[in-house]
């Protein structure tokens, strides 16, 4: 099997679920043998039978696993999987030894932390008897994505995979094979992982196009948290991928972002898009700043040039872009904008024409009935995906025009609420767009190819 292969991962719940599944775009499969209700009665399986090569594996609840039995129970159990055609063999590499007819992969998991030693723990595993070494631990820090990623990337005696686990760690998983590591691994499908922070494996491949990532491959993505309602990874690895560009955008969940800044070029991270809750945070860390960044106080573009890293903010070309979609002309109209955080900010610098702009904190948008108005923004995460049933206006809309900065859903329930009351309703898709394909732009040099940014979201 190929270096840099990509491995789904199996929990099945019975034997019939191994052979169900569906592996397709995998190099290899490893099959959880402790999530089986009797992991023994497998012991007679041919496993063979699959299309790809197996990595077998029966984790003991000590070692982050569901196996309740001794280490020595384990050794049997992967021993008969050995003898029935199972490629490889993962088990602890305190315990490894030679299993015939099988390669022998010697691992150590931590599932809660990246140990300072990781290192040297990698090296006592590549010492050991089995042929593949592996680590996986989970990632709390950008520090500890930093740290995995300089494994992979070092020296070794034999093959090794190194994978982090948890949200923030997918970065490991997606470039994972690009900067040394043996295998990757990916979930068969959603709700079925077997370690935190994986991914699909169709999404590593359609979205994030791993079987074309290199070391030379420039990496993008967009940093906030949480991340999960972001469509930005799909639209733009699309764009990479019809101009023929050797980038991938990614998701870099970030709490803190110190911890970033003081990780992302060594990583090679080379500009990023900001949203909830960074737009101002970031401020500090940056060397320069675009005009429109300034005016807005906030920034939602990041990217290096020089040595140097330049914050720019686009959403103020968003919001300018969907209002003139929806004929919307601010000159001499009173606008309200619920929320003051980088968006409202952004819209703010849009609307320079506006008679009058009013802003709404949090606390005050309860009572947005009284300041009625020609447009009203929705500048806050309200009504975004996963809650989607949430709306920031209870009761009467007190404007004409509707627009909402919310993309995902497309049609949020405010939205839905005020095509209800005969407004004009303005979709946050629209901005969403408009300023991706200017973020796109700056980032590769490249015009954004319209036949993507200029459609509407799926």
């Amino acid at each position: 099997m190929k270096t840099g292969g990509l491995c789904v991962s199996l929990t099945p719940g019975n034997l019939d679920d191994v052979f169900a599944s569906d592996v397709s775009g995998a190099d290899c499969v490893e099959v959880r043998l402790d999530y089986l209700p009797e992991p023994q009665a497998s012991i007679h399986t041919r496993w063979d039978r699959l299309p790809l090569p197996v990595i077998a594996t029966c984790r003991g609840k000590e070692r982050g696993g569901l196996f309740g039995g001794s280490i020595e129970e384990e050794t049997r159990i992967l021993e008969h999987a050995a003898g029935n055609g199972a490629r490889f063999v993962d088990i602890d590499y305190r315990f490894a030894k030679p299993f015939a007819g099988a390669e022998v992969i010697g691992s150590f998991h931590d599932f809660a932390a990246t140990p300072e030693n990781i290192k040297s723990t990698l090296e006592q595993a590549c010492a050991g008897p089995a042929q593949i070494a592996k680590v996986a631990t989970f990632v709390n820090s950008w520090a500890d994505n930093r740290r995995l990623l300089d494994l992979m990337s070092s020296s070794w005696s034999k093959p090794v995979i190194v994978a982090g686990m948890g949200d923030m760690a997918q970065i490991t998983r997606i470039i994972g094979p690009s900067r040394g590591s043996f295998l990757t691994y990916a979930a068969a499908a959603a709700g079925r992982e077997a370690a935190p922070g994986q991914i699909t494996a169709r999404e590593m491949i359609e979205t994030y196009r791993l079987r074309k990532l290199q070391r030379s491959t420039k990496l993008i993505g967009i940093i906030g948290m949480p991340l999960g309602h972001s469509l930005s990874p799909v639209l733009h690895n699309r764009a990479f991928e019809a101009m023929g560009l050797d980038f991938v955008y990614m998701k870099f969940p970030t709490a803190d972002v110190r911890d970033f800044f003081d990780n992302a070029v060594a990583i090679g991270i080379e500009g990023f898009s900001v949203t909830i809750p960074h737009k101002r945070a970031v401020l500090p860390f940056l060397d320069e700043q675009t005009p429109e960044a300034i005016e807005a106080g906030a920034v939602n573009t990041v990217f290096r040039r020089d040595g140097r890293w330049i914050g720019d903010n686009t959403d103020v070309h968003g919001v300018r872009r969907a209002l003139s979609a929806a004929s919307f002309d601010p000159a001499g109209k009173r606008v309200v904008i619920l929320g003051n955080g980088g968006a409202a900010k952004a819209a703010i610098v849009a609307l320079k024409q506006a008679r009058e702009v009013v802003v709404l904190s949090r606390r005050e948008i309860q009572d947005v009935q009284q300041y009625p108005c020609d447009l009203l923004i929705n500048a806050t995460p309200v009504g975004m995906y996963p809650s989607i049933d949430s709306s920031p206006v209870n009761g009467a809309i007190p404007a004409n025009v509707v627009f909402d900065m919310v993309y995902n859903p497309p049609i949020t329930r405010l939205l839905r609420s005020a095509a209800d009351e005969g407004k004009t309703i303005v979709q946050g898709a629209t901005m969403f767009l408009a300023q991706a394909a200017r973020q796109f732009q700056i980032w590769t040099g490249v015009a954004a190819p319209p036949q993507i940014f200029e459609k509407e979201i799926q």
